[in-house]
């Protein structure tokens, strides 16, 4: 598994009247940012089905008989049981429409029929079926939007390693300032974890891809599982003489 980090452009103190208001006295504040770019570990697939009907009871049994068999297709793909996990169940009423000239807020108008959401969340490890887990679900009945996200295994080390980076990067920012200002950089005074979160890049594109059933013919799933990145950014105040 590949890995590497890239540290981002420079931001100074400076640049937001905040934080130098609340800077001490004889001190420098800038914030570091690093990024850290690792292969996917495992995704995230969602399948399901939704069903429409005039009566609850009909729809329902509809909706249950096509979602086993999307789940079966998943199974008979070697997917575990306890890989899979309902993620969305609904039933939502679909209410008779009024006229425009015959609006009442607080009248209640008749149901006409419903709407049946049932979807399962798949965890694949073997980023190579994702694409046939998309496909056999669609033809086993799938018509509902799907995602797919990608993510990472011992998520905390890796994001340790890019704070440590963006530290780092800090640190040489502040160097930068001091020896510009014929200043001497000292201790850190502060640090503070601005943020720390897990985004999808788009190298390549299809991190994310959006499932719909077609009649008749259709081109099978293509789906890339590219990169993750991993974002640290900090803002370290350091003492300066």
């Amino acid at each position: 598994m590949r890995a590497f980090i890239a540290v981002l452009g420079i931001s100074l103190a400076s640049a937001w009247p905040c934080a130098a208001d609340e800077t001490p006295r004889h001190s420098i504040a800038v914030m570091g940012e690093a990024e850290l770019v690792t292969p996917p570990d495992y995704a995230n697939v969602e399948v399901g089905v939704i069903t429409q009907g005039a009566a609850v009871g009909a729809t329902l049994a509809e909706n249950s008989a096509r979602m086993s068999k999307v789940i079966d297709a998943v199974r008979a793909l070697g997917v575990a049981d306890n890989d899979i996990q309902t993620s969305t169940f609904n039933i939502e009423p679909k209410y008779q429409k009024n006229d425009n000239n015959d609006y009442d807020p607080y009248g209640m108008r008749p149901i006409v029929g419903y709407s049946i959401a049932n979807k399962a969340m798949i965890t694949v490890t073997d980023l190579g079926k994702i694409a046939r887990i998309v496909d056999a679900s669609i033809d086993a009945g799938a018509n509902a939007s799907g995602s797919v996200q990608f993510r990472v295994k011992n998520l905390t080390e890796k994001m340790d390693r890019a704070r440590q980076a963006a530290i780092e990067n800090a640190r040489h920012k502040a160097t930068v300032l001091a020896a510009a200002a014929n200043l001497k950089l000292g201790r850190a005074l502060s640090v503070t974890d601005n943020q720390s979160n897990t985004s999808f890049n788009s190298r390549p594109s299809g991190n994310q891809v959006e499932t719909v059933v077609v009649t008749g013919s259709r081109m099978p799933a293509s789906i890339m599982s590219g990169e993750v990145t991993l974002t640290s950014e900090v803002t370290v105040v350091y003492a300066t003489d």
